[in-house]
């Protein structure tokens, strides 16, 4: 099936243009974000240090979507304007982050972290309205199928982005250099930015002539209303905010456990980080093809039962082999999950409701996740006077302590969360072990290689 039998020239070409934006905006991230946590431990950041950076930064970047909706309802702001303006601005900023070591002396940590806030805060504008300008353009039919091919291109360049990422900063820490690194890196990520913001400017904006009455604005979804807890958002934003908390016990400390705990060198936590991207880019065609066969509660399902076993995994051997395997399945199941809830949130909204739900979901989740890393640096610098106790077991690590909490509380959330997903789209039903063996069934490789072809002939007809 071919995405050309489903759409008109033009929505095409702008699904042409997407993808070439989020490839420019994947190397953004591949070669900048992906690095920031790594950045902050060069620059000696603490635990509660790397947490906050991790957590506060999306909180606050959250907040700032429901101003975004609020421009957009309330002063018919064009959609296109509102994208462009977070874009640039999001690739402006990497130019402070690059010039806080050298313009600065002492505790880098507040100034890292204002700039950081900065960044995500052009990123969050973005967010509620690039799923909704989106919507119009990708047929419903070939909606599983062009965005696994979307993730999985962007994915490559992210991958691709990080190894390349990883060899610099080896190459400048063996040098001696690796502040010299992270400049050239966030010169790259700076400048992708600006690429995927030309690409951006391209695409067809269908509600740039939006108008709104007074009394139909909806700038967020009242999530204060039990009502709002018993539909089937209420209850996808539940379950997904619940694991993104037990997640985000562990998440901002991985980084400092494999090159300060493990000293790991940049080469190994590129490696360990591109493992999941990597299988990712493998799997997600199959995850898409599988999205829009039997539908997104599956997916869910399935994955939402293989995450919890990700942190768990981590204790059992310090060997680079196996945690690059550990990191593979965590990228299996976190490349279902996530295709799987970005398809079920236009599934579970109409267009008019989009935007505000979109920014509701990412706020809920911004608190769970802000909490969730609290948390977890909260209980880290207790652990060392729990090991001298009687009453615990003494651990190798101490942040295998919030390994094995982010495990319990993920399969809580998992055990509790879960069951009440609703499919809310007519599709074919299926049992899990279908769902698999037609997953299992795929040819990730054949998938990818016509992917690439298909893209590069496009880029050419541009």
């Amino acid at each position: 099936m071919a995405l050309s039998d489903f759409t008109t020239p033009e929505q095409e070409a702008a699904l042409n243009h997407s993808i070439k934006d989020g490839s420019a905006y994947s190397i953004m991230t591949g070669a900048g974000e992906s690095y920031l946590s790594a950045y902050a431990i060069h620059l000696r950041f603490s635990e509660p240090q790397l947490a906050i950076l991790a957590s506060l930064p999306p909180l606050l970047g959250a907040l700032s979507q429901i101003f975004s909706v609020w421009l957009y309802q309330r002063w018919s702001i064009a959609r296109r304007k509102i994208i462009l303006f977070g874009a640039i601005g999001q690739a402006l900023i990497w130019l402070p982050i690059m010039l806080i070591p050298l313009l600065l002396e002492g505790d880098l940590s507040t100034a890292l972290i204002i700039c950081v806030v900065a960044y995500y805060l052009f990123g969050h504008i973005i967010s509620p309205h690039w799923p909704a300008m989106m919507k119009p353009l990708v047929p419903e039919k070939i909606r599983g199928q062009f965005f696994s091919r979307r993730t999985r291109l962007t994915t490559l360049a992210s991958f691709s982005a990080l190894v390349i990422a990883g060899a610099v900063l080896e190459w400048a820490e063996l040098s001696d250099a690796a502040l010299t690194g992270f400049l050239l890196l966030f010169t790259l990520a700076g400048v992708a930015r600006l690429i995927s913001s030309y690409y951006l400017s391209r695409l067809p904006d269908k509600c740039a002539q939006h108008q709104q009455s007074g009394n139909t604005i909806n700038f967020i979804v009242p999530l204060w209303k039990i009502e709002t807890w018993k539909s089937p958002f209420g209850s996808f934003i539940a379950c997904y905010g619940g694991i993104s908390f037990a997640t985000a016990i562990a998440a901002p400390f991985f980084a400092i456990y494999l090159l300060r705990d493990l000293q790991f060198g940049y080469i190994e936590f590129m490696a360990i980080t591109a493992s999941s991207v990597f299988m990712q880019f493998l799997t997600l065609n199959g995850w898409g093809r599988v999205s829009d066969a039997f539908g997104n509660r599956l997916i869910l399902m399935i994955t939402g039962w293989m995450i919890p076993l990700t942190p768990l995994l981590w204790i059992f051997s310090e060997n680079f082999f196996y945690l690059l395997m550990v990191q593979a399945f965590a990228g299996l199941a976190w490349g279902g999950f996530s295709l799987s809830a970005t398809s079920f949130i236009y599934d579970l909204t109409s267009d008019k409701d989009l935007s505000a739900s979109v920014a509701s979901m990412n706020l809920f989740n911004a608190f769970t996740t802000f909490f969730g890393a609290q948390l977890g640096a909260l209980i880290i610098l207790f652990v060392p006077g729990w090991e001298t106790s009687d009453f615990f077991i003494s651990l190798e690590y101490p942040l295998w302590t919030l390994f094995i909490l982010s495990f319990l509380l993920r399969l809580l959330a998992a055990i509790w969360l879960l069951p009440i997903l609703r499919e809310v789209r007519k599709v074919r039903s299926a049992s899990p072990q279908r769902v698999l063996l037609r997953f299992s069934r795929f040819s990730a490789f054949t998938g990818i290689v016509f992917d690439i072809a298909g893209f590069i002939k496009r880029s050419k007809a541009d």
